[in-house]
């Protein structure tokens, strides 16, 4: 037998430390080691928020949507939220301000209301210029039948 397995046999084996290995050893005014930083309310509140507006844009499905949102609400340390948004653009979330412009706001509303008609075969896609321009046109239509069956109302009645 040679030294190097008798070394083999003696040494004892390395491990691999992990959580509770780190916590155990760490003193408790020590800081944490940062990819056991627990995530907060708001940091995952933020991703969830992220998720949407990518699903406003169309860039993930409802099942998807809803899978990486029960993820975010799940994570429980920091390192696991940025997975969540790994595939999705970034420049968005770095522009964005948390106020959406009025764009993104009707853009949404359109898109909502596609989905909600057509059902999962709307939401392949999000609403084209023309979609946008075709509910504006329809949502001042509705509006202007309102206010006429108002004023005729009004004049039946009194």
């Amino acid at each position: 037998m040679s030294t190097t397995d008798e070394h083999l046999r003696t040494s004892t084996p390395t491990s691999v430390p992990t959580l509770a290995s780190a916590l155990e050893t760490a003193s408790p005014l020590a800081d944490p080691p940062p990819q056991f930083v627990r995530a907060s309310d708001a940091e995952r509140q933020a991703t969830v928020e992220l998720l949407h507006q990518a699903l406003s844009e169309g860039r993930l499905d409802l099942s998807e949507t809803d899978e990486r949102v029960a993820a975010a609400y799940a994570a429980r340390y920091r390192h696991e939220l940025p997975l969540l948004l790994a595939d999705l653009p970034s420049s968005d979330r770095e522009a964005h301000d948390g106020a959406p412009t009025w764009a993104q706001v009707w853009a949404s509303v359109v898109w909502r209301a596609r989905t909600s008609l057509m059902g999962p075969a709307g939401a392949d896609e999000p609403p084209t210029a023309a979609h946008r321009r075709l509910a504006a046109l329809l949502t001042a239509l509705a509006a202007l039948w309102m206010l006429v069956c108002a004023f005729l109302g009004a004049g039946l009645t009194g």
